[in-house]
């Protein structure tokens, strides 16, 4: 079992990366949307894994920046019809807290944001994980007033002007870069529809 991978980003490919521990290379599935918090290559980096092995005899490592994002991974892909792509999947668009506090409020909507994930798959994880969910203590910070509330109402505003989900949720990113995440709601609002407009 490989739990952890510590070494240089060596190689940057469409799915994944290739990571150099003292001279070996390992290939790396990423979530598409992580590929922006990578360093250059060259640089540094520390991966969180998780090894699969399926019946097909397909052996692959999922890479994590978080030990937070690893467990709730290792979580989702208990629930039936959550493979290990559409779980990744899932904490590209959520943090593990917001996907904590999804399940725990029954949130539906917050969920059926991760795309592919349809209504009823989003039921089928709030009823299998809200019992276990509740007992996993995560080291991020879970901000009070709810997770990712913030987040939520400004990509709520900017889907209501006409945005579709993806541009908002790619507006709101660039934007909170700039201001940096405890920016208020209006502000990154204002911010995300240059980002949009441009």
């Amino acid at each position: 079992m490989i739990a952890q991978l510590i070494g240089t980003l060596s190689q940057i490919n469409l799915k994944d990366v290739v990571v150099d521990v003292n001279g070996v290379g390992y290939l790396v599935e990423v979530a598409e949307r992580k590929f922006r918090e990578l360093p250059a290559i060259g640089e540094p980096i520390t991966f969180f894994t998780y090894y699969s092995h399926s019946r097909d005899n397909i052996i692959k490592l999922y890479g994590f920046f978080s030990r937070d994002e690893l467990k709730m991974f290792e979580l989702a892909i208990t629930v039936k019809g959550v493979g290990p792509t559409l779980a990744q999947n899932i904490f590209s668009i959520l943090s593990p807290a917001q996907f904590q506090q999804a399940v725990l409020k029954e949130n539906i909507a917050t969920l059926m944001r991760v795309p592919r994930l349809g209504k009823e798959l989003a039921q089928l994880i709030i009823i299998k994980l809200k019992k276990n969910i509740a007992k996993i203590k995560l080291e991020e910070k879970v901000e009070i007033g709810g997770v990712g509330s913030v987040e939520q109402a400004v990509v709520n505003v900017l889907v209501n002007l006409g945005a579709s989900e993806m541009e908002a949720e790619q507006a709101l990113e660039i934007a909170q870069k700039k201001l940096g995440k405890n920016a208020d709601r209006d502000v990154l609002v204002k911010e995300a529809l240059r980002n949009i407009r441009n």
